[in-house]
């Protein structure tokens, strides 16, 4: 177990609790939008109880809060059960999914959160959990939520995500 190392606004992640820890203090620091980039949500990173929390109290303490999520494989989610599903069904209005079509973009090796409020923690290899962290890298942030966007306009809603009503 490794302790995030700063180098002047940058954490560097080395391990499940750092990641986790940086990933609290970016969701409690954005203000109405977060973006995730993810392979199948990162086992032992969004199923963590306390960055579930985290996200429960984001979703929940605007009226226009967002979560956009880019997944490569929304079946995988699916079969896992994955905690963080559970609670994208349970606020539908806040939490979004899609799957990533274009084959460029299913090549994509790295996985991302980022916030309106410029955090972000990127991770080059997306089914590690080693990468950088900025708390307040607007710049860097803005850069992530720009390359985002496009990819999330051309690929697949998840609407086998989705709760069925009955």
């Amino acid at each position: 177990m490794s302790t995030p190392r700063t180098g002047s606004d940058t954490l560097t992640i080395g391990d499940r609790e750092s990641a986790v820890q940086a990933t609290i203090a970016l969701v409690a620091g954005a203000r109405r939008r977060i973006r995730i980039l993810s392979r199948v949500l990162d086992p032992g990173l969004y199923d963590d109880p306390a960055v579930l929390e985290a996200l429960r109290g984001f979703a929940t303490s605007t009226t226009d809060a967002e979560v956009r999520l880019l997944v490569l494989d929304a079946t995988a989610i699916q079969r896992a059960h994955a905690p963080l599903l559970g609670l994208a069904q349970r606020l539908p209005s806040v939490f979004q999914f899609r799957e990533l079509s274009d084959p460029v973009d299913r090549a994509r090796a790295d996985a991302f959160l980022a916030t309106d409020a410029g955090g972000c923690y990127h991770r080059e290899f997306g089914h590690r959990f080693d990468g950088e962290a900025l708390l307040a890298g607007a710049g860097r942030a803005r850069q992530l939520c720009e390359a985002f966007d496009p990819v999330w306009e051309r690929s697949r809603p998840c609407s086998e995500l989705r709760a069925l009503g009955l």
